[in-house]
């Protein structure tokens, strides 16, 4: 169980009252990884979302000559492990910690026990992870549309 005070704080749970919060405390836990810390690998089985309370990470593909490709880097307050989180499929890529790391963890069988008994609080999370989800996919599709941009300016001799 984490403090519910410590996650007051984040963002991820703005919109959730005291007695929502103490429902989510009593389902999360506290784990700390060290710099250079592999937290998970791309394929590997998973269902656990993490939140960030400290320090950074960075999700990566592993490239055919096992060379990391950097995806992304995820700071305080950010989530990671959202999708395996959601569908109980392999992960989709590899997240190592940039730094010392605190994070907040939740699985995904403690966070369905809740479902019928606080579908308010479930509603509120998911609505969460889906924005996140959302605003990487945005990201997403502004850096290929600026690539797109760049190959066909380059090709069209500007």
């Amino acid at each position: 169980m984490v403090d519910p005070r410590l996650l007051r704080n984040m963002h991820f749970f703005a919109d959730l009252n005291d007695e929502e919060l103490e429902v989510v405390a009593k389902i999360m836990h506290k784990e700390e990884f060290k710099r250079g810390q592999t937290i998970f690998t791309e394929t590997e089985d998973g269902e656990s979302l993490y939140l960030i309370r400290k320090g950074e990470v960075k999700a990566c593909k592993i490239a055919p000559d096992g060379e990391l490709f950097t995806l992304m880097v995820m700071k305080d307050g950010d989530i990671f492990g959202e999708m395996s989180f959601l569908d109980g499929r392999p992960r989709s890529a590899t997240v190592v910690a940039l730094s010392d790391l605190e994070v907040f963890m939740m699985e995904r069988k403690d966070f369905e026990k809740i479902v019928d008994t606080h579908p308010w609080i479930v509603y509120k999370l998911l609505k969460n992870i889906v924005y996140t989800i959302h605003a990487i996919v945005r990201g997403m599709n502004t850096r290929y549309m600026d690539m797109l941009n760049y190959m066909w300016g380059r090709k069209r001799g500007y």
